[in-house]
């Protein structure tokens, strides 16, 4: 999943289900999904090939969760683990944590692997994230990845998402921002995705489609 850059996956969401445990109720999840071509922050982690994944999520009603989640990639495969903090404050959503990107082809502790402080906000249709390294691809460079996003409902249950992204690396001249549109129903989503730079995805054909399918199991 890294190659020129990193190598990584769109993190799982977390799902349903509900689970009492003493006094704070409990939600256990679990995902699967496959796409025709695995596109994380612009950039294939698939070669342009088709991906499956899965996970599973815990939270609760304090607003704490952490979470699992697989997928294959060009090379072998991924593995995400993440914590948080989630909440609402009047009508501003936040949410706060970290997470670890580790690739089994390479071995923790390898160049590939490297993990994200994040911290996000939402508001009606719109969302922004920002998500710190220091440790992307080696331990002298640092980046922040700026992303917006919004989700306009359309008729029939549909909803058009729209993303703008931006990556800058402290101690390296490839500076780049992706965009990508997307139209989902129900567990099924179309995406368009592209980047700024041509080079940062392949010479030859920037812009590329996925189609998915992903679904939440209730545990």
């Amino acid at each position: 999943m890294k190659k020129t850059i990193k190598t990584l996956t769109a993190v799982s969401v977390l799902a349903a289900s509900t689970l009492a445990s003493g006094v704070a109720m409990a939600e256990l999840s679990g995902n699967v999904g496959v796409t025709s071509n695995y596109v994380w922050r612009g950039m294939t982690q698939s070669a342009d090939n088709s991906a499956v994944s899965g996970g599973i999520d815990y939270s609760n009603e304090s607003g704490v969760y952490a979470g699992l989640w697989n997928s294959n990639t060009s090379d072998n495969a991924e593995t995400d683990i993440y914590v948080g903090f989630a909440g609402e404050a009047s009508d501003i959503g936040y949410d706060v944590g970290y997470i670890s990107y580790m690739y089994n082809d390479t071995g923790a502790g390898a160049t590939d692997d490297f993990s994200e402080f994040y911290v996000g906000a939402s508001y009606d249709k719109f969302s922004v994230k920002v998500s710190l390294s220091s440790d992307f691809a080696d331990s002298t460079e640092d980046t922040t990845y700026i992303e917006l996003g919004a989700d306009f409902p359309l008729e029939n249950e549909m909803t058009l998402g729209v993303h703008f992204g931006n990556y800058a690396y402290d101690n390296a001249d490839v500076d780049f921002s992706d965009y990508s549109l997307s139209l989902s129903k129900d567990d099924f989503s179309i995406t368009y995705s592209a980047t700024s730079d041509d080079d940062i995805i392949n010479p030859t054909d920037n812009g590329r489609f996925a189609v998915s399918w992903s679904h939440g199991i209730e545990l």
